[in-house]
Protein backbone atom coordinates (compact mmCIF):
# COMPACT_ATOMS: atom_id res chain seq x y z
CA UNK A 1 0.00 0.00 0.00
CA UNK A 2 0.93 3.64 -0.33
CA UNK A 3 3.78 5.11 1.62
CA UNK A 4 2.59 8.62 2.47
CA UNK A 5 5.51 10.89 1.73
CA UNK A 6 7.37 10.25 -0.22
CA UNK A 7 16.52 11.03 -19.97
CA UNK A 8 15.54 7.27 -19.64
CA UNK A 9 17.98 5.02 -21.50
CA UNK A 10 17.11 1.55 -22.73
CA UNK A 11 19.96 -0.46 -21.27
CA UNK A 12 20.79 -3.35 -19.01
CA UNK A 13 23.62 -3.11 -16.49
CA UNK A 14 25.69 -6.26 -16.15
CA UNK A 15 26.05 -7.71 -12.64
CA UNK A 16 29.76 -6.88 -12.64
CA UNK A 17 29.20 -3.14 -13.04
CA UNK A 18 30.02 -1.08 -9.94
CA UNK A 19 28.05 2.11 -9.47
CA UNK A 20 28.45 4.96 -7.05
CA UNK A 21 26.12 6.04 -4.26
CA UNK A 22 24.43 8.32 -6.80
CA UNK A 23 21.87 6.25 -8.72
CA UNK A 24 22.00 5.57 -12.42
CA UNK A 25 18.63 5.26 -14.10
CA UNK A 26 17.85 2.64 -16.74
CA UNK A 27 14.87 1.28 -18.61
CA UNK A 28 14.49 -2.29 -19.84
CA UNK A 29 11.68 -3.81 -21.90
CA UNK A 30 10.13 -6.72 -20.00
CA UNK A 31 6.78 -8.50 -20.33
CA UNK A 32 5.51 -5.85 -22.72
CA UNK A 33 6.28 -2.89 -20.45
CA UNK A 34 9.17 -0.44 -20.19
CA UNK A 35 10.39 -0.87 -16.61
CA UNK A 36 12.52 1.83 -15.03
CA UNK A 37 14.99 1.06 -12.26
CA UNK A 38 17.73 2.83 -10.37
CA UNK A 39 21.05 1.21 -9.59
CA UNK A 40 23.45 2.45 -6.92
CA UNK A 41 26.31 1.19 -4.81
CA UNK A 42 28.55 -1.82 -5.10
CA UNK A 43 28.60 -5.30 -3.64
CA UNK A 44 26.08 -8.10 -3.42
CA UNK A 45 22.72 -7.31 -5.09
CA UNK A 46 19.76 -6.13 -3.06
CA UNK A 47 16.46 -5.43 -4.85
CA UNK A 48 13.90 -3.24 -3.04
CA UNK A 49 10.30 -2.79 -4.25
CA UNK A 50 8.19 0.23 -3.27
CA UNK A 51 4.66 0.39 -1.91
CA UNK A 52 1.40 1.05 -3.74
CA UNK A 53 0.87 4.40 -5.49
CA UNK A 54 4.53 5.21 -4.76
CA UNK A 55 7.73 4.81 -6.77
CA UNK A 56 11.36 3.79 -6.32
CA UNK A 57 11.91 7.19 -4.66
CA UNK A 58 10.37 5.66 -1.54
CA UNK A 59 13.52 3.60 -0.98
CA UNK A 60 16.04 6.33 -1.87
CA UNK A 61 16.91 7.33 1.74
CA UNK A 62 17.53 3.69 2.72
CA UNK A 63 19.31 2.87 -0.54
CA UNK A 64 21.79 5.68 0.06
CA UNK A 65 22.58 4.23 3.48
CA UNK A 66 23.14 0.76 2.02
CA UNK A 67 25.11 1.72 -1.10
CA UNK A 68 28.47 1.40 0.65
CA UNK A 69 28.05 -2.36 1.01
CA UNK A 70 25.43 -3.46 -1.51
CA UNK A 71 24.42 -2.94 -5.10
CA UNK A 72 20.92 -1.59 -4.45
CA UNK A 73 18.42 -1.88 -7.30
CA UNK A 74 15.10 -0.07 -6.91
CA UNK A 75 12.57 -0.54 -9.73
CA UNK A 76 9.41 1.40 -10.45
CA UNK A 77 6.65 -1.21 -10.65
CA UNK A 78 4.70 -1.14 -13.92
CA UNK A 79 2.44 1.87 -14.18
CA UNK A 80 4.26 3.60 -11.31
CA UNK A 81 6.87 6.33 -11.60
CA UNK A 82 8.71 6.10 -14.91
CA UNK A 83 7.52 2.60 -15.82
CA UNK A 84 4.79 2.02 -18.38
CA UNK A 85 1.82 -0.34 -18.21
CA UNK A 86 0.34 -0.89 -21.68
CA UNK A 87 -2.12 -3.53 -20.42
CA UNK A 88 -3.92 -1.06 -18.17
CA UNK A 89 -4.16 -3.72 -15.46
CA UNK A 90 -2.25 -4.29 -12.23
CA UNK A 91 -1.90 -7.41 -10.09
CA UNK A 92 0.53 -8.51 -7.43
CA UNK A 93 1.25 -11.64 -9.45
CA UNK A 94 1.94 -9.62 -12.58
CA UNK A 95 4.32 -7.28 -10.77
CA UNK A 96 6.07 -10.34 -9.32
CA UNK A 97 6.49 -11.73 -12.84
CA UNK A 98 8.07 -8.41 -13.88
CA UNK A 99 10.40 -8.60 -10.91
CA UNK A 100 11.49 -12.14 -11.78
CA UNK A 101 12.13 -11.01 -15.35
CA UNK A 102 14.18 -8.03 -14.13
CA UNK A 103 16.35 -10.24 -11.91
CA UNK A 104 16.98 -12.53 -14.90
CA UNK A 105 17.67 -9.64 -17.29
CA UNK A 106 20.28 -8.19 -14.93
CA UNK A 107 21.90 -11.58 -14.46
CA UNK A 108 21.52 -11.44 -10.68
CA UNK A 109 22.16 -14.71 -8.85
CA UNK A 110 19.61 -15.25 -6.09
CA UNK A 111 19.65 -11.69 -4.76
CA UNK A 112 17.97 -10.59 -1.56
CA UNK A 113 14.61 -9.19 -2.66
CA UNK A 114 12.53 -7.02 -0.38
CA UNK A 115 9.58 -4.71 -0.37
CA UNK A 116 7.45 -2.47 1.79
CA UNK A 117 3.64 -2.67 1.83
CA UNK A 118 2.60 -3.57 -1.74
CA UNK A 119 6.28 -4.31 -2.34
CA UNK A 120 6.15 -6.83 0.50
CA UNK A 121 3.15 -8.54 -1.10
CA UNK A 122 5.09 -8.69 -4.36
CA UNK A 123 8.07 -10.28 -2.60
CA UNK A 124 5.82 -13.01 -1.21
CA UNK A 125 4.23 -13.58 -4.63
CA UNK A 126 7.70 -13.81 -6.17
CA UNK A 127 8.71 -16.50 -3.67
CA UNK A 128 5.52 -18.46 -4.27
CA UNK A 129 5.80 -18.27 -8.07
CA UNK A 130 9.55 -18.39 -8.54
CA UNK A 131 11.09 -20.03 -5.47
CA UNK A 132 14.60 -20.08 -6.91
CA UNK A 133 14.78 -16.41 -7.93
CA UNK A 134 15.56 -14.82 -4.55
CA UNK A 135 18.09 -16.11 -2.06
CA UNK A 136 16.24 -14.37 0.77
CA UNK A 137 13.27 -12.05 1.21
CA UNK A 138 12.41 -8.92 3.16
CA UNK A 139 8.66 -8.50 3.67
CA UNK A 140 7.71 -5.20 5.26
CA UNK A 141 4.26 -3.96 6.33
CA UNK A 142 2.42 -6.67 4.41
CA UNK A 143 0.04 -9.53 5.04
CA UNK A 144 -1.16 -11.63 2.10
CA UNK A 145 -4.82 -12.07 3.05
CA UNK A 146 -6.83 -8.88 2.81
CA UNK A 147 -9.95 -10.62 4.11
CA UNK A 148 -8.65 -10.52 7.71
CA UNK A 149 -7.62 -7.80 10.11
CA UNK A 150 -9.71 -5.14 8.40
CA UNK A 151 -7.19 -4.86 5.54
CA UNK A 152 -9.76 -4.78 2.74
CA UNK A 153 -11.79 -2.15 4.55
CA UNK A 154 -8.64 -0.08 5.15
CA UNK A 155 -7.80 -0.15 1.45
CA UNK A 156 -11.37 0.79 0.52
CA UNK A 157 -11.43 3.65 3.03
CA UNK A 158 -8.13 5.08 1.79
CA UNK A 159 -9.45 5.07 -1.76
CA UNK A 160 -12.91 6.34 -0.83
CA UNK A 161 -14.14 3.53 -3.09
CA UNK A 162 -17.83 2.92 -3.59
CA UNK A 163 -19.55 -0.48 -3.60
CA UNK A 164 -18.44 -1.10 -7.19
CA UNK A 165 -14.80 -0.39 -6.32
CA UNK A 166 -14.58 2.98 -8.09
CA UNK A 167 -12.16 5.24 -6.16
CA UNK A 168 -12.86 8.85 -5.23
CA UNK A 169 -9.78 10.89 -6.13
CA UNK A 170 -10.81 13.81 -3.94
CA UNK A 171 -11.26 11.47 -0.98
CA UNK A 172 -7.85 9.95 -1.63
CA UNK A 173 -6.32 13.43 -1.70
CA UNK A 174 -7.96 14.17 1.64
CA UNK A 175 -6.61 10.94 3.11
CA UNK A 176 -3.11 11.76 1.87
CA UNK A 177 -3.36 15.29 3.24
CA UNK A 178 -0.11 17.23 3.10
CA UNK A 179 1.59 14.31 1.31
CA UNK A 180 -0.76 14.29 -1.68
CA UNK A 181 1.27 16.51 -4.01
CA UNK A 182 4.55 14.85 -3.06
CA UNK A 183 3.13 11.42 -3.85
CA UNK A 184 1.71 12.57 -7.18
CA UNK A 185 4.99 14.22 -8.14
CA UNK A 186 6.75 10.85 -8.18
CA UNK A 187 4.73 9.96 -11.30
CA UNK A 188 5.97 12.17 -14.16
CA UNK A 189 3.00 11.34 -16.40
CA UNK A 190 0.94 13.92 -14.53
CA UNK A 191 -2.81 13.78 -13.78
CA UNK A 192 -3.55 11.24 -16.51
CA UNK A 193 -1.02 8.75 -15.15
CA UNK A 194 -2.20 9.36 -11.58
CA UNK A 195 -5.85 8.73 -12.41
CA UNK A 196 -5.00 5.54 -14.30
CA UNK A 197 -2.73 4.33 -11.52
CA UNK A 198 -5.35 4.89 -8.83
CA UNK A 199 -8.04 3.06 -10.85
CA UNK A 200 -5.75 0.12 -11.59
CA UNK A 201 -4.52 -0.03 -8.00
CA UNK A 202 -8.08 0.03 -6.66
CA UNK A 203 -8.96 -3.06 -8.68
CA UNK A 204 -5.81 -4.81 -7.46
CA UNK A 205 -6.39 -3.94 -3.80
CA UNK A 206 -10.08 -4.78 -3.76
CA UNK A 207 -9.92 -8.07 -5.70
CA UNK A 208 -6.64 -9.59 -4.47
CA UNK A 209 -7.23 -13.28 -3.70
CA UNK A 210 -4.15 -13.48 -1.49
CA UNK A 211 -1.90 -16.36 -0.55
CA UNK A 212 -3.09 -19.25 1.59
CA UNK A 213 -1.23 -20.45 4.70
CA UNK A 214 -0.03 -23.50 2.74
CA UNK A 215 1.46 -21.15 0.13
CA UNK A 216 3.37 -19.35 2.88
CA UNK A 217 4.55 -22.58 4.49
CA UNK A 218 5.95 -23.64 1.12
CA UNK A 219 8.32 -20.64 1.04
CA UNK A 220 11.70 -22.03 2.04
CA UNK A 221 13.82 -18.92 1.57
CA UNK A 222 14.87 -17.03 4.70
CA UNK A 223 12.52 -14.10 5.29
CA UNK A 224 12.95 -10.95 7.33
CA UNK A 225 9.46 -9.90 8.40
CA UNK A 226 9.80 -6.16 8.94
CA UNK A 227 7.31 -3.87 10.68
CA UNK A 228 6.87 -0.40 12.07
CA UNK A 229 5.69 -0.31 15.67
CA UNK A 230 3.11 2.37 14.81
CA UNK A 231 1.74 0.89 11.58
CA UNK A 232 -1.84 2.11 11.41
CA UNK A 233 -2.85 -0.12 8.48
CA UNK A 234 -1.30 -3.56 9.08
CA UNK A 235 -2.07 -4.71 12.64
CA UNK A 236 0.96 -6.00 14.52
CA UNK A 237 -0.75 -9.30 15.32
CA UNK A 238 -0.93 -10.03 11.58
CA UNK A 239 2.79 -9.31 11.29
CA UNK A 240 3.48 -11.79 14.07
CA UNK A 241 1.15 -14.32 12.42
CA UNK A 242 3.08 -14.03 9.16
CA UNK A 243 6.37 -14.46 11.03
CA UNK A 244 5.07 -17.59 12.73
CA UNK A 245 3.68 -19.11 9.52
CA UNK A 246 6.79 -18.77 7.38
CA UNK A 247 9.18 -21.72 7.90
CA UNK A 248 12.41 -19.70 8.10
CA UNK A 249 11.59 -16.21 9.32
CA UNK A 250 13.09 -13.48 11.46
CA UNK A 251 11.13 -10.57 12.93
CA UNK A 252 12.36 -6.98 13.14
CA UNK A 253 10.43 -3.95 14.32
CA UNK A 254 11.48 -0.39 13.56
CA UNK A 255 10.63 1.92 16.47
CA UNK A 256 8.60 5.07 15.83
CA UNK A 257 7.73 3.97 12.28
CA UNK A 258 4.21 3.87 10.85
CA UNK A 259 2.98 2.65 7.46
CA UNK A 260 5.00 5.38 5.76
CA UNK A 261 7.92 3.08 6.53
CA UNK A 262 11.38 4.00 5.22
CA UNK A 263 11.14 7.77 5.61
CA UNK A 264 14.32 9.88 5.72
CA UNK A 265 13.93 10.19 9.51
CA UNK A 266 13.91 6.40 9.95
CA UNK A 267 16.21 5.50 7.04
CA UNK A 268 19.26 4.64 9.13
CA UNK A 269 17.27 2.32 11.38
CA UNK A 270 15.67 0.53 8.42
CA UNK A 271 19.05 0.31 6.70
CA UNK A 272 20.65 -1.17 9.80
CA UNK A 273 17.98 -3.87 10.09
CA UNK A 274 18.19 -4.68 6.38
CA UNK A 275 22.00 -4.68 6.40
CA UNK A 276 22.13 -7.14 9.30
CA UNK A 277 19.81 -9.55 7.51
CA UNK A 278 21.03 -9.15 3.93
CA UNK A 279 24.71 -9.48 4.86
CA UNK A 280 23.99 -13.03 6.03
CA UNK A 281 22.21 -14.14 2.87
CA UNK A 282 23.63 -12.20 -0.08
CA UNK A 283 25.66 -13.94 -2.74
CA UNK A 284 28.17 -12.20 -4.98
Amino acid sequence: MLSRRDPISESVVSPEVETTEDPSGHTVELNGAALYYEDRGRGAPLVLVHGGLASSAEWAPVARELADGFRVITPDSRGHGRSTNPTGELSYGGIAEDLAALVAALGLHRPVVGGWSDGGQVALELAARHPDTAGALIVGAAYPDFAVGGLRDAHRALLGADDTGIPDLDQLDAQLGEFAEEVKSSHPGGPEQWRALVRQTARMWLTYAGLAPDDLRAIRAPVLVLAGDRDELVPFDLTVSLYRTLPDAELAVCPRADHAGPTPERARVFASLIRDFASRYTQT
